[in-house]
């Protein structure tokens, strides 16, 4: 299955090419133009992999409860709450925020309607849920106990690579709007995970009690297309928008991993030379 889809990305990122460059040598409007450039724009990534962060026992056995009854914390959390507490609910459905993607982009010009890139993307994604505290208070006479809310946040580092080829469908003065197809390579790490009580921070720990220093990550693969428009400011530099789709797999660990969709909006200063 991993041969056949990594068959299928090779075509994806050179068939389109092939195909329209025909006898480029006849329509180049002039010799082969390299292009180097940043990147900056926002990644809306899926939910595959948020619910690491979720401070349950199924992902890690230091999570929020081991916490709490940390016999240093306890006394700790008691002060605080002022009442006898215990755990009420855990975030359900944890969802990423959106993220800054920062980056690198270059390629070459092979004609005047194609051409072919690479991209590589650094993103710092969080997750920022809430968990619940039921504090059991002698004093509340209202049917319902007292609750209280608080933050836990998750924080990781992705890395993308794009490689692929731009095709060209319009054309005109200083203008041109054109297709992508590309296929990804992506890399996440975990970086932090926590709660914060009475603006403290209390660390979740991930890591197994083999490898006491190595985080949780993993490393995925997929495609997409994208939609994107070119200005020319002058003839070496040039403004580029561009939205992609993604279908990717994205792993952090052996349970969480798969195949989803994640968006991407981009702009681009590049320079040509």
């Amino acid at each position: 299955m991993k041969n056949r889809l990594l068959l299928l990305l090779f075509c994806i990122t050179t068939c389109p090419t092939i195909l329209l460059a025909q006898d480029w040598t006849d329509i180049k409007e002039k010799e082969n133009t390299f292009f180097v450039g940043l990147n900056i724009g926002t990644l809306f990534a899926n939910n595959n992999t948020a619910s690491i962060y979720d401070g349950s026992n199924n992902n890690t056995p230091f999570g929020v409860e081991y916490i709490m009854n940390i016999p240093s914390n306890k006394i700790i959390f008691k002060n605080y709450f002022q009442q006898t507490f215990s755990i009420a609910e855990l975030p359900l459905n944890p969802t990423y925020k959106t993220a800054l993607d920062i980056g690198l982009h270059a390629g070459i010009n092979i004609s005047k309607v194609s051409s072919i890139f690479v991209d590589m993307n650094i993103s710092s994604l969080s997750v920022q849920q809430l968990f619940t505290i039921l504090i059991d208070d002698p004093t509340n006479l209202a049917i319902e106990p007292n609750y209280e809310q608080l933050p836990i946040i998750g924080e990781e580092k992705r890395i993308n690579i794009n490689v692929g080829t731009q095709l060209n469908f319009f054309n005109r003065n200083k203008t041109k709007i054109y297709g992508s197809f590309f296929g990804n390579f992506n890399n996440i790490k975990l970086l932090r995970n926590y709660i914060v009580i009475n603006n403290r921070e209390y660390e979740i720990f991930h890591a197994s009690t083999q490898q006491p220093n190595i985080k949780p990550s993993g490393s995925g693969y997929g495609g997409g297309i994208g939609l994107g428009i070119k200005y020319n400011l002058t003839d070496k530099l040039t403004t580029d928008f561009t939205y992609n789709f993604y279908y990717i797999k994205t792993s952090i660990n052996d349970k969480l991993q798969g195949f989803g969709i994640n968006h991407g909006l981009t702009f681009r200063l590049l320079w040509e030379y």
